[in-house]
This record gives structure tokens, C-alpha cells and sequence, in this order.
């Protein structure tokens, strides 16, 4: 197969070394190349790309752009309004959203069960939404969205998240409360090279049953340090979003010892 991730600036990607190791376990041919395209040509490129290769992951600025270019999408990519995987199937593009994969698979890692308990999303970035939609779909009793400045917050992700009944604050708002279960960081706070700093403090951090830090490098972050409670970082996340990839790629599962032994050697 020939595989790829479309991206603006992909030069910190991981994503070949993440698949190639996959390739190499397996035993298959196939290959995964970065493919960066301007956004002045995205349009008119995009095409000819997609004939072209038979899936594709899809990363920062395109994962709404490539939508209108599919021929279906997955029920998470449409709730979601993002799309992060495209697989050729009988002719068609279709478009599926493993970042929210990635994150489910991560939550059961930990033993998290949000239904009915009380969740806390730091930052509204790209891959907010994936997280937001997966704790809605797993029955979470509240969520909260903090930012630092929830005033400028747009209004795409205004009405995403009143849809979801997603509460919207600043971090003046957060209290270390009996009914703290779950935090997720989706900011780059504590990411390297600025590592050592948290986004909150380390008593709130401690207050969590629960943490997920996206971030992956490093492995552990000031705020994972800080918690107490079970806790992962985005290794996980990253390995298993591009292992849910392969699984639609490919139409097979991938046995769960090769995924941890590929989230153990991408770690070290």
C-alpha cells in the first residue's frame, strides 16, 4: 500500500517512524511518506493526491479541507467535523476520525469511566474536539472546556460545544473538588523544549482521579508528575490513533502486544 500524512509543516512528525515500525513487525510492503502542501494549492493539488495514494492520515491545517473531497465519512468524523484518516474503499474516499479512537483507547488504558462523572478539557485546540466528542459519546455528566481566554473562543467551537453541553471557563474557575474525575491536557503547556511548567497548579493537578496529558515528549510532563491519580501521556494516543488507521487500511486488527511494543520503543 501506499500510505501518507498530508500536512502543511511536517518536519516534527513521527508518524513514518510510528508506521514503518508497523510495516517492519508485520512483515507487509508498504510505505509512508510526508507529503507537505501549501495551503495556496491544497485545492487544486488535492485531487491528484488522492488518486494517487491509498489512504492518507490528515494533520493540521487540512483536517476540515479535505471534507468536501470525500465521498463518506465515518459517524465520528461528522459529528466531529474533522478528518484525520481517508481510506479508498470500492472506488470511494471515505473519511474517519482515529484522533477520537486514539483517545477511547487511552481512557480504557487508564481505567477511566466518565459516565456521570465530572470532566475537565484544558485548551480548545485541534484535537479538542475528538476528546470533547468522545466524552459526550461515553456519557460524561459534565464537561468543561478551560481556556485562557474563553471570550475569544469562536464561534464554530462555540457552537460545537453548546451542542455537546460543554461548559466554556477560565482557569479561575477551576477548584480542587471532591468531583474532580477526569483532566485532559490538549495544550502545549510543559511540552518541549519548555518542559517543567504545568498549566495548572500542582494541588488541582492532584485533585484528578484521572489525567491525560496529549504531549509525548516528554514522557513525563510536570503535570503528569504532579498527579496522583492513574495517568498517561500522548504516546498512547498517537501510537493507537495511527494503529486505528492501519486497521481500516489494512481490514485487520493489530494484535494489542505488537501495538505496546511499538508504544514502548517509540517512548524510549
Amino acid at each position: 500500500m501506499k500510505l501518507g500524512l498530508l500536512g502543511e509543516v511536517l518536519g516534527h512528525s513521527l508518524s513514518p517512524v510510528i508506521h514503518e515500525k508497523l510495516f517492519q513487525k508485520l512483515g507487509i510492503s508498504s510505505t509512508y511518506e510526508l507529503i507537505e502542501i501549501p495551503k495556496d494549492t491544497l485545492q487544486k493539488d488535492l485531487p491528484a493526491l488522492l488518486a494517487s495514494y491509498d489512504g492518507l492520515n490528515v494533520t493540521i491545517p487540512y483536517k476540515v479541507e479535505v471534507i468536501p473531497f470525500l465521498d463518506e465519512l465515518s459517524k465520528e468524523a461528522e459529528t466531529i467535523g474533522a478528518v484525520n484518516t481517508i481510506a479508498r474503499k470500492n472506488g470511494k474516499l471515505l473519511g474517519f476520525n482515529t484522533d477520537y479512537t486514539g483517545f477511547a483507547r487511552t481512557l480504557s488504558r487508564i481505567g477511566c469511566d466518565v459516565k456521570g462523572k465530572k470532566a475537565v478539557v484544558l485548551g480548545h485546540g485541534g484535537a479538542s474536539r475528538a476528546i470533547i466528542q468522545c466524552l459526550f459519546d461515553k456519557g460524561a455528566g459534565e464537561i468543561h472546556v478551560i481556556s485562557r481566554h474563553p471570550e475569544k473562543v469562536g464561534k464554530d467551537f462555540l457552537s460545537f460545544a453548546e451542542k455537546r453541553k460543554v461548559l466554556i471557563q477560565g482557569y479561575d474557575s477551576l477548584s480542587a473538588g471532591r468531583d474532580n474525575y477526569l483532566l485532559v491536557n490538549s495544550t502545549p503547556v510543559g511540552m518541549y523544549p519548555k518542559t517543567g511548567v504545568s498549566p495548572i497548579s500542582e494541588t488541582m493537578a492532584a485533585s484528578f482521579a484521572k489525567v491525560v496529558d496529549i504531549i509525548y515528549n516528554p514522557a513525563e510532563t510536570k503535570l503528569l508528575h504532579d498527579a496522583t491519580g492513574d495517568a498517561s501521556n500522548g504516546m498512547y494516543m498517537l501510537v493507537m490513533q495511527a494503529m486505528a488507521a492501519e486497521e481500516i487500511w489494512m481490514e485487520r486488527d493489530i494484535p494489542e502486544e505488537i501495538v505496546m511494543e511499538i508504544v514502548e520503543e517509540m517512548t524510549e
